[in-house]
């Protein structure tokens, strides 16, 4: 298969890209989990899923996405998700941010696309004011996030729902 060979182009997406950001996150989770069998009624549902969640966040500007466009269709996504914090001791006003999705086609990998989406994203939380960026590293992606500075953490993690 030839090797995809257009101008890469980056954008903030848009309410009209949520089914375009809901099937790149559709593919990720496949791409990283090939046990779970995947169906066309399943991924109907997760695009309805995404429709219902994730377009007022995107309006509300509580979720923002960084596309990269290749050959006429976005080929890469980082989303941002933020949320102010109650202050603390040393700091009256605080922000967070979550760092989701970061996903490339993978015909389009090794080209530094992820790299620059992760600049933008990065650059937008230093506007912001967000002062901790966090993120859950795939063994692909994790050289890149701590070449980018990201480092361990003493995180802990519940799941309720299970």
């Amino acid at each position: 298969m030839a090797q995809p060979t257009g101008t890469i182009t980056y954008r903030l997406a848009t309410t009209d890209d949520v089914e375009t950001l809901a099937t790149l996150r559709w593919r990720m989770e496949t791409e990283r989990h090939p046990e779970h069998a995947a169906t066309e009624a399943q991924f109907a549902d997760y695009l309805a899923a995404a429709r219902q969640d994730i377009r007022a966040e995107i309006e509300q500007g509580r979720h923002i996405a960084f596309l990269a466009e290749g050959d006429g269709q976005v080929v890469a996504c980082a989303i941002l998700i933020w949320w102010t914090m109650l202050p603390n001791l040393r700091h009256l006003h605080r922000k967070r941010g979550y760092v989701s999705s970061v996903y490339t086609d993978p015909a389009w990998r090794r080209r530094g696309i992820a790299r620059h989406l992760m600049e933008q994203l990065m650059a937008r939380a230093r506007e912001m004011g967000i002062d901790r960026l966090i993120l859950w590293a795939s063994d692909m992606g994790r050289p890149l996030y701590l070449d980018q500075g990201f480092e361990p953490s003493r995180a802990l993690e519940l799941h309720p729902q299970d």
